[in-house]
């Protein structure tokens, strides 16, 4: 696997890839039980194509940023070459990247490869191997299971509850070792008031892009979230709202909104207790719906509302506010070091570009992990011209060094891309 791939997404927030071997294994997805839990999920397409073509630019920068890889398969229809390759890949992720693949059987026989496998028979072999393992990795994971004997939704909540553990249990490094995340934990921890039943309080985050604040929501969201009746992380606030207000009937075949829809209005209906954060809350009317419907919620409920303008909490009359601001010196070293060096600080010969590369970055978490993520491995001439070119277009938005670094890496992905 190229080392290309490894700064595709830096900094950005994807949990689970959701891969499957046909429409039939499709049904049975549970994006929403997983994004109910604020875990999210990338739902890849790779099961439609019939012929060989490099994989997609998005499925691997969705696989670089996962930290788990669940594959459901099913040997009721014909399996296809876009989900054995997309498997390949998958495979060669968990083996390089410590990717955590889940295999998920729905039927007691993985694939049905006959047709596939007489259309492309020098793939045969390599395609029966990649299935071989999968079938090794889900004996030693308890998560990976057959299902065929399960019907209904209680197969999908049933895995989608143990991913949400699984993700619990290792939270604690995952987030809390971050540069700054404990300050700003405890800080946030002291305006929501949790030991408070005596209200219904909306806390706002507010921040410019890329300083950390869904990152913050997440991990309190994790947190706290068993001590609510009802738990929700939104982030089309503007479908959910019209979906709210049209009264739409559930169909068999619901989506992710359509669910989540129904947990909010049964929230409201019962006076429930409820943990709702809304991320990218763009206007004051936005916040202003969100918080005049969570007024019908039970005393003791929370409401988390994610902005980039703090007018928006302003207007909205959010009065317990929280600004995330940018890592302090020795935070953004330490964040940036752990991406760029895997230890707490620059090794010596380094020490000066790390510190050139923090204040490009504009003390940003998001840029300070793809720099480091990019830099990774790169000799000091490479880091050199790097940081040249990225100090000739110096901003304070992530957006841009991601746009700097992407062109200038596109030509290895392509070929890596080819290559396979």
């Amino acid at each position: 696997m190229s080392s290309s791939y490894s700064f595709l997404l830096a900094g950005r927030e994807l949990d689970v890839f959701l891969s499957f071997s046909g429409k039939k294994a499709l049904d049975m997805d549970f994006g929403y039980d997983l994004s109910r839990n604020g875990i999210k999920s990338f739902k890849s397409e790779s099961w439609k194509e019939k012929s060989f073509k490099p994989i997609a630019r998005q499925t691997l920068e969705a696989l670089t940023e996962s930290k788990v890889a669940v594959v459901m398969t099913s040997d009721e229809e014909a399996s296809s070459v876009g989900f054995l390759e997309e498997l390949l890949v998958i495979l060669e992720f968990q083996e390089k990247r410590s990717l955590t693949v889940i295999p998920i059987f729905l039927t007691k026989r993985p694939l049905d490869m006959e047709e596939v496998s007489h259309l492309f028979p020098e793939r045969d072999r390599t395609w029966r191997t990649v299935i071989a393992k999968l079938e090794n990795i889900s004996a030693q994971y308890s998560l990976s299971r057959n299902l065929a004997v399960i019907h209904g939704s209680h197969r999908i909540k049933q895995v989608a509850d143990d991913i949400r553990l699984m993700f619990l249990s290792c939270a604690s490094s995952d987030f809390k070792g971050l540069a700054g995340m404990d300050r700003h934990l405890r800080a946030f921890h002291e305006l929501l008031a949790l030991d408070s039943d005596k209200e219904v309080r909306t806390v706002g985050i507010w921040g410019c892009a890329g300083v950390g604040k869904t990152t913050l929501a997440r991990y309190c969201y994790a947190e706290i979230f068993v001590k609510f009746h009802t738990h929700l992380f939104l982030e089309n606030i503007q479908d959910m709202k019209q979906k709210l207000l049209e009264n739409i009937e559930v169909e068999e075949d619901v989506t992710s909104s359509d669910h989540e829809r129904n947990e909010i209005t049964e929230a409201r209906n019962k006076h429930r207790k409820v943990l709702l954060v809304a991320d990218g809350v763009k206007d004051s009317e936005q916040g202003q719906w969100i918080k005049e419907y969570a007024n019908w919620f039970a005393p003791g409920s929370r409401i988390i509302l994610i902005t980039q303008d703090k007018s928006v909490l302003e207007e909205s009359e959010v009065n317990h506010v929280y600004e995330v601001g940018s890592l302090r010196y020795d935070e953004a070293l330490q964040l940036f070091s752990r991406f760029a060096f895997r230890q707490p600080y620059p090794p010596p010969e380094f020490e000066r570009l790390s510190v050139r590369a923090v204040q490009l970055a504009g003390f940003l978490p998001m840029a300070i992990r793809l720099f480091g993520s990019f830099l990774t491995g790169r000799g000091k001439e490479e880091w050199e011209a790097t940081l040249l070119k990225l100090s000739a277009k110096q901003s304070k938005e992530a957006v841009e060094v991601w746009k700097i670094m992407e062109a200038s890496e596109d030509e290895h992905i392509v070929e890596a891309s080819s290559q396979r």
